[in-house]
């Protein structure tokens, strides 16, 4: 790890610690305590704007900008390996001569309300012209590049992502956020450790922030991982954790029944800073990935 890295995460653990004893609390910050509730004892990540687990965002409402178009999230597109939602599936209905229509649009069109629906700040000429989606499409495999056809019909500025030296892969896929539910997480050797509850979505740029954890089938409780601490292969839905099975029994956990709500911000650094991981970056591809740090 660079000595730069080192000493911002350093700090930073000291910070939240500091905080923490300063305010007289002695447990881990609560997974499930809303953004708008936070009492200042933790600081909030510039810009990630309120913090929502990736199961919230499907079936939320989407009203079209200066228009009575209205419209469902069906499904997310995600760059796993970069650690953002790169499109959103969006099915309007009542369009001219049409039951339903499905497109893909970028999250930085969505904005967020305050009541959980969305704005979709585009045209009505956009809209129109917009490639649509078969339903039996939707969740499906896709690449970056089929994601940049559709930053580039919007006009919108794709967002740049490098982890290291290297620049993000055109035909990497991306993952659909229904699919990731309830998939298999083994540790290194393929032991079996639990299934993916979940991500935690930043609704302001879309970062993914951790994954939620269930390691125990049925106990109702989860774990905040990194997403750096996972090695996935998107193409065959296998999730490998590089964190050894006695380390998560040491670890904190919360509610399962928690975690469709909005997510204490202040989670975002500890979450890091107690697996001692980088922040915010995405899956690794491979063990060799891991071990060189990339």
């Amino acid at each position: 790890m660079r000595l730069d890295s080192f000493h911002s995460m350093f700090m930073l653990s000291w910070v939240i610690a500091a905080t923490i004893t300063a305010n007289g609390i002695c447990a881990d910050p609560p997974a499930n305590a809303p953004a708008s509730e936070n009492d200042g004892s933790l600081s909030p990540v510039p810009e990630q704007g309120p913090v929502i687990s990736s199961d919230a965002i499907p079936g939320s409402k989407v009203d079209l900008e200066k228009s009575k178009l209205h419209g469902t999230i069906a499904d997310l597109m995600l760059d796993l390996q970069h650690g953002h939602v790169s499109t959103a599936i969006v099915e309007f209905r009542g369009m001219e001569n049409r039951k339903s229509r499905m497109i893909a649009v970028p999250w930085k069109t969505l904005f967020r309300n305050p009541d959980g629906s969305f704005e979709l700040r585009i045209t009505s000429d956009q809209l129109e012209r917009a490639p649509e989606l078969q339903p039996h499409l939707v969740g499906t495999k896709a690449t970056r590049s089929w994601a940049s056809s559709v930053y580039k019909h919007f006009q919108s500025d794709e967002r740049e992502i490098k982890r290291g030296d290297r620049a993000p892969d055109p035909d990497g896929l991306l993952t659909s956020a229904s699919t990731i539910k309830d998939v298999r997480v083994d540790d290194l050797k393929g032991a079996k450790l639990g299934h993916i509850a979940g991500l935690a979505v930043a609704t302001r740029d879309g970062r993914l922030i951790y994954a939620a954890l269930e390691l125990k089938e049925g106990d109702n409780k989860l774990q905040a991982i990194p997403l750096s601490a996972f090695i996935v292969k998107p193409e065959k839905q296998e999730w490998l954790l590089d964190i050894s099975a006695n380390a998560l029994v040491e670890r904190p956990v919360f509610p399962r029944s928690a975690w469709v709500k909005t997510i204490d911000v202040g989670w975002s650094e500890y979450v890091h800073v107690l697996y001692g991981r980088p922040v915010f970056e995405g899956v690794r591809s491979d063990q060799k990935e891991v071990e060189s740090g990339k």
